[in-house]
């Protein structure tokens, strides 16, 4: 099965009848464009198969949503317990946690917290993992 190429804002312009800008301030959710235009403009996004790349729009905005929770081992019903409640607090702000477990690994605790960092992460939570270096964290400081 051949895929088709990814539907870009300049495509849903084209369905809906309307600019770039436009479509643009609807997936910011802008309230400066009319609710028929958006619901219009909503409607080609679905009719062209559009999906927002929100590791792009981050880059733009120099920020993102997502916040890392790193812990130790989700196999343990309080660390579960704790994952579980956090997520519904930044579920509530609009905020996506992205949650991993270490498995008390602090290798594997570098590697998270490398990737997360290189993601872009506007936050980290950390259960540090048994056996953690007491610098393990210095580059994620001097990151800010």
């Amino acid at each position: 099965m051949a895929s088709r190429p990814k539907a870009t804002i300049l495509d849903i312009a084209r369905e809906a009848g309307v600019s770039k800008s436009t479509v643009s301030l609807v997936l910011q959710g802008s309230d400066l464009i009319r609710p028929e235009t958006a619901l219009k403009v909503r409607k080609a996004i679905e009719d062209v198969g559009y999906v927002y790349n929100r590791g792009a729009a981050n880059l733009r905005k120099a920020h993102s949503n997502v916040i890392g929770m790193v812990i130790n081992d989700l196999t343990n019903p309080f660390f579960a317990e704790m994952a579980v409640g956090m997520e519904r607090v930044f579920q509530s702000a609009g905020i996506v946690p992205f949650i991993a477990n270490t498995a008390e690994n602090p290798v594997r605790q570098e590697e998270v917290l490398k990737s997360l960092m290189e993601q872009g992460v506007a936050g980290l939570i950390v259960s540090p993992a048994r056996g953690t270096a007491p610098g393990a964290f210095r580059r994620i400081e001097m990151a800010g």
